[in-house]
């Protein structure tokens, strides 16, 4: 009868448009607020993704990038704990925000079917350019955005 009644509960906040995204420091979280402030550059990662640990070396250069170029942004956390992904992720990385997305939902809206990413969202949602995890092609985005 749990399981019934906790599957009910997280049925109805998906139809109705509920979100469960949290900061990592517990505090609500709208893409939609987010997005109203212009262009963003999300980034997807998660603690048990093969060379995750490289690529959170990138963040602080991600986070530099998106102050630079005015872009406000987050890190977006899916399907990992909060504890242990904060314990990992670096201290300040500029503008970017720390986002928990415990049911995948802005992974399923954006499309990600490979991580660690880093989109380029405009502020209708629409993606203009994403990047895989190899620093190369992050780096390439970068330059990208500060031509945008």
């Amino acid at each position: 009868m749990r399981v019934l009644l906790a599957a009910l509960l997280v049925a109805s906040s998906v139809a109705s448009g509920e979100s469960d995204l949290k900061t990592t420091a517990g505090a609500p979280f709208s893409l939609a607020d987010l997005l109203a402030r212009g262009p963003v550059v999300l980034v997807f990662w998660n603690s048990w993704l093969p060379h995750s640990e490289e690529f959170l070396a990138l963040l602080p250069e991600v986070g530099r990038a998106a102050e630079r170029a005015g872009w406000p942004g987050a890190v977006v956390v899916f399907q990992d704990s909060g504890a242990d992904a904060a314990k990992k992720l670096p201290a300040s990385t500029g503008n970017l925000v720390y986002v928990l997305d415990r049911r995948g939902e802005l992974v399923r809206r954006f499309k990600v079917t490979r991580a660690p990413a880093v989109l380029l969202v405009e502020p209708s949602g629409a993606v203009v350019a994403r990047s895989g995890s190899a620093p190369d092609e992050v780096r390439e985005l970068l330059r990208g955005m500060a031509n945008r």
